[in-house]
């Protein structure tokens, strides 16, 4: 208590004198609250991080009002309905990322009901589809964290799962340079650092060997330090295993849904209202990411917050790849990492052949701001370009930005309620979440089990299966099982996207499986289609078309990505008409120059549809 008083007398002095007396800090329940008003989004995230270190309570809440900028709403699913009224699962998961997914899988050795609820349309749509894939060897981890507890011990499951899973996954193994000569002779030294953190095998490299094994390294670079434990992965390849697995066992997923509210009774947690009806579990897994402490909030159960960090990450194309790395390199020294924090990464040959750069970070007050900028593409391209001068900004294919879960603290929070008996907390998860996932999972169902009596109440469910079946991939197929798939099922000789040579067999493989799959971009995170060089000005109209097809529906009802995501219009005469009835003008007639323009494009991109689709048919028949 005496320590308590003293950190927050100093701190307050500190806040004053930084903030001109806007922000105060306070003790409730054994945890840190800031309250207050600040301009900056910024100032409100320092006066966070500020507070947190070396804090020494149990957590720390930032109820500072930011008055300067303000947040974008939240992603609402469209769906109201009462399919899960009075639904009664055994647990309740709360996302449908990774963790979520691996928690699921996990909870469905047991023999217990288990629903995941997830408000996107589709399983992986924000964090777990938005990262570098990097499976970390946890050399940035400080040593008695709750990330590095998970982060050893899951990534030394991964070859086991994925084998089980059927996710393709590899131990490229990592690099890490550095341009000070000064690191030169404190390598050797710095193996036993390694050793103590946990991470094995940790070797150095000398500048000859270094250049043989990675040629297009920058000449400035001298030795480095290999880690043999890093590997690579598609995140929502897992992601998608994991949950299918999860279903195939038992476990009961239900997308657009979306948590509203929770009713309590004595520090139980009774019920939980989604837009789709009103739910009565018995535990609920709160994993929902950027929103975790948002579910927290409505459970009565508050004691840590979100600051949302946006990174973004550069794909290059395929072809330059054997010209850039092998593995994965990253490096300490140069002007960019000295000036900004950086979340590990660096170049990163990805686990189906491209090369990754980056990401970087920036604070966001939006938890789904996913928006990339130029200024942002060219700075990780001026970073990453001291590892690896040919690296240019003509390779690049597509960018993209996710959004991490950061606690004030930047450790993960994975523990039982504070103040809620049936809830557990999978929170605040960032890198190295991914490489954490998979121990996190079978932590946090081992949670669940305690809160029901512990192993000897909950009978194992001994239909479990492990294995899950991937789905078909021709082109890595011999000629001869190839020749023979595509007698069998002449689907899988028309090819749909040229790039990743990916069938239209394996796209129906994919609307067909047991997780929905009904949409443009959720048929590309599982069979790549789109993933190429040209990102889909090929095949997404023939993805179109086959999810038509599959779904009986209309092209216009074919969605990209979510609920209000609609590719196509209308054909582009029936739209002209359309726009006459609509705004009750004789066709021909003049209209306000917004509307003409935005119908115009319209045309246009249905114009370009319709001979991409003809192109590609012909393509197909030859």
């Amino acid at each position: 208590m005496v320590i308590m008083k003293s950190f927050l007398r100093k701190l307050n002095k500190k806040l004053d004198k930084m903030f001109d007396g806007k922000v105060t800090a306070h003790e409730d329940s054994g945890c840190l609250i800031l309250s207050g008003e600040l301009e900056r989004w910024s100032d409100v995230v320092l006066a966070g991080l500020v507070a947190a270190k070396k804090s020494p309570f149990a957590g720390l809440v930032n109820d500072i009002e930011c008055t300067g900028e303000t947040p974008v709403l939240t992603h609402k699913p469209r769906v109201e309905d009462s399919s899960l009224e009075w639904e009664e699962p055994d647990v309740l998961i709360i996302g449908g990322g990774v963790i979520g997914c691996a928690i699921a899988r996990e909870l469905s050795r047991y023999k217990v009901n288990v629903l995941l609820v997830e408000k996107e349309n589709d399983i992986a749509m924000q964090a777990s589809g938005r990262n570098d894939g990097l499976i970390r060897s946890g050399m940035e981890l400080k040593k008695n964290t709750q990330k590095h507890k998970y982060n050893k011990l899951g990534n030394q499951m991964f070859d086991e799962l994925c084998a089980e899973l059927g996710v393709d996954f590899k131990r490229t193994g990592q690099y890490l340079c550095f341009k000070n000569r000064l690191w030169n002779f404190l390598m050797i030294p710095s193996l036993l650092y390694w050793n103590w953190l946990g991470i094995k095998g940790v070797k150095v490299v000398r500048r000859d060997e270094l250049r043989t094994l990675e040629p297009a390294i920058d000449t400035s670079i001298g030795s480095a330090l290999f880690f043999p434990d890093t590997g690579v992965i598609s995140p929502f390849s897992l992601t998608v295993a994991y949950a299918e697995n999860a279903v195939q066992n038992g476990v009961n997923i239900s997308l657009d849904t979306m948590v509203q509210a929770m009713v309590l009774d004595d520090g139980v947690i009774k019920s939980v209202k989604t837009n789709r009806g009103t739910i009565h579990p018995k535990v609920v897994v709160n994993a929902a990411g950027v929103f975790c402490d948002e579910i927290a909030a409505m459970a009565g159960d508050r004691f840590y917050s979100i600051h949302p960090q946006k990174g973004t990450n550069i794909i290059l194309d395929k072809k330059y790849s054997d010209n850039l790395v092998q593995t994965a390199v990253s490096f300490l020294g140069g002007a960019p990492t000295r000036k900004k924090p950086t979340k590990g990464g660096g170049v990163i040959r990805t686990v189906y052949g491209s090369v990754l750069i980056g990401p970087d970070t920036l604070e966001t007050i939006n938890k789904e701001d996913f928006s990339t900028t130029q200024h942002n593409v060219k700075e990780i391209l001026t970073a990453h370009s001291q590892i690896c001068p040919a690296i240019d900004e003509q390779q690049i294919i597509t960018y993209f930005s996710g959004i991490r879960a950061s606690t004030y603290e930047d450790d993960f929070v994975i523990r039982k309620g504070r103040y809620v008996t049936n809830l557990i907390h999978a929170a605040g998860i960032q890198s190295p979440g991914l490489t954490a996932a998979p121990a996190i999972g079978v932590d946090v169902a081992s949670k669940v089990v305690e809160l029901f009596g512990g192993a000897s109440n909950v009978e194992a469910n001994t239909t479990f299966n492990p294995r899950r079946v991937a789905p078909l991939r021709p082109s890595l197929m011999d000629s001869e099982s190839r020749s023979a798939l595509i007698e069998s099922n002449p689907d899988y000789g028309v090819i749909i996207c040229r790039c990743e040579e990916i069938s239209k067999g394996e796209v129906l493989d994919a609307l067909r499986r047991n997780v929905r799959c009904n949409t443009v971009d959720g048929v590309k995170r599982r069979v790549r289609p789109g993933m190429g060089r040209c990102q889909g000005g090929f095949c997404s109209p023939l993805v179109l078309d086959i999810i038509a097809d599959e779904y009986n529906i209309t092209l216009q009802k074919v969605k990209k990505s979510g609920s209000k995501s609609e590719v196509v219009f209308g054909n582009a005469k029936t739209l002209e008409h359309k726009r006459d009835a609509a705004t009750n003008t004789p066709a021909g007639e003049k209209i306000d120059p917004e509307t003409e323009e935005r119908l115009r494009e319209k045309a246009k991109e249905m114009l370009a549809i319709s001979m991409m689709r003809k192109d590609s048919d012909d393509d197909v028949d030859e």
